[in-house]
């Protein structure tokens, strides 16, 4: 499976830290600036942060350029959006793009990247915009069309499991619905509860609901919902065939015990150590870097798609999104931002997010690493047929996401709301938020 395929499907989809002041003004004389201020969404530790930092290192070095950057953890825009308030914010940041759009690019804080896109990555003669495909940027642009995100991660989720414990799973997955809780099933019947799941996380959670909704309604529906001040959306009988989904698998004891209860990660790494009973993971494609150091003598990462549901509009679709730059529409330090950004995305630096963090990169001449040869096939049988995360709705209506979709999710997964429940509520607190009532 080559990486210019895996791309070629991606393109067709059209934690808080205390953060550093930000640096001064660009150079008196108006020359170039020789400091940048970078808050990322990486925290200390983590194998993209420890790529970053090498790359960030060696930029220094060879640029002159004094480097302040800030591990902040994923509640990173929180903080920018309140500095880019204040006229102060860091130069620099990084979170996934459809968070990047919904935080920074609703309110115009983000920088149009243009000049980027036009200009040469460091040490190759090809421009940004020849080295990052235009569907990967499409969605994440600002009112007059120009990009606003520079992606060096392509990430989506996928079922996990362990390939030497599970070779049977290798061969025969489970495609459809029923055979996949049949597969629960047998597990169960051998002592096992076969779901991981880190509950205390909402989004985690979510992902059972975005996938069962997007297989049931087929992409773009919940964003559709997210956005609709009238609430009837919800009414599509997709939204209640993909909870009654979900319940079964809360309900049926095939999630592991106290998963709401246990802190982030404990559960998936329980999962990869094999001192958790369970076999499955509903994931992101990062599951083999954050899960890698604990897993188990001779773990194997396999995985296969979300089954399909009965006359399902959503089968074939597989879930695509980017984690990449941006920079701050009042940075004081734009031009050395965009100047670190051409430098990372070169080829052997960027290679790294593949080879130590063991993700997938944007650039078609990077090859995907081994862990996620079952996610490229996955992304590449979609074709054209992808999703972004939360179907986009982080993007369209981020204010829902946080306030109506992912505590709903965790309400209902903590068994306060049935199914039929669960969507009355999304329908009345999606049309009071809409509403302003």
């Amino acid at each position: 499976m080559t990486r210019r395929r895996l791309l070629a499907a991606a393109l067709a989809a059209g934690l808080l830290a205390p953060l550093a002041a930000c640096g001064s003004d660009q150079t008196s004389d108006g020359g170039a600036s020789t400091e940048l201020v970078y808050w990322s969404m990486w925290k200390q530790g983590e194998d993209q942060q420890k790529v970053l930092q090498a790359a960030l290192d060696d930029f220094q070095q060879q640029t002159g350029i004094k480097v302040d950057v800030q591990w902040a953890g994923r509640d990173v825009l929180k903080q920018v959006a309140a500095r880019l308030n204040a006229g102060n914010p860091p130069d620099l940041t990084d979170q996934d793009a459809g968070s990047i759009k919904g935080t920074l690019g609703k309110v115009d804080g983000a920088r149009d990247l243009s000049e980027l896109y036009n200009s040469t990555v460091d040490g190759e003669t090809k421009k940004v915009g020849e080295i990052i495909p235009s569907g990967l940027v499409k969605p994440y642009h600002n009112a007059a069309g120009n990009p606003i995100v520079a992606p060096y991660e392509v990430i989506g989720s996928t079922m996990w499991f362990n390939g030497a414990a599970h070779p049977e799973l290798a061969t025969n997955p489970p495609k459809t619905w029923d055979e996949f809780i049949k597969l629960l099933d047998q597990l169960k019947a051998k002592g096992q509860t076969p779901l991981a799941l880190d509950g205390d996380i909402k989004f985690y959670d979510a992902y059972f609901t975005t996938w069962s909704i997007v297989r049931h309604g087929g992409v773009g529906l919940l964003s559709k919902a997210a956005t609709d001040k009238t609430g009837a959306t919800f009414d599509d009988p997709a939204f209640l065939e993909a909870a009654k989904d979900v319940e079964q698998l809360i309900k049926g004891g095939y999630l592991v015990k106290d998963f709401n209860a246990t802190k982030f990660p404990a559960q998936q790494n329980a999962w990869a150590s094999g001192k958790s009973p369970t076999d499955l993971l509903l994931m992101g494609t990062w599951a083999p870097s954050e899960t890698g150091p604990q897993a188990s003598t001779g773990f194997t990462y396999r995985s296969f798609p979300y089954p399909t549901v009965a006359g399902g509009k959503g089968n074939t679709a597989a879930e695509a999104g980017v984690i990449g730059f941006a920079i701050p529409s009042k940075a004081k330090h734009a031009d050395a931002a965009e100047k670190f950004i051409a430098y990372f995305l070169n080829k052997d630096r960027l290679a790294k997010i593949a080879t130590d963090a063991k993700n997938l990169t944007p650039r078609s001449d990077v090859a995907p690493p081994d862990v996620l040869a079952d996610f490229s096939k996955e992304l590449t049988a979609a074709g054209d047929n992808i999703f972004l995360p939360y179907d986009d709705a982080g993007a369209v209506a981020p204010d829902w996401v946080s306030n109506v979709w992912e505590p709903l999710n965790g309400d209902f997964f903590n068994g306060k709301l049935d199914a039929a429940g669960f969507i009355a509520k999304l329908k009345a607190e999606t049309i009071k938020l809409q509403q302003g009532a």
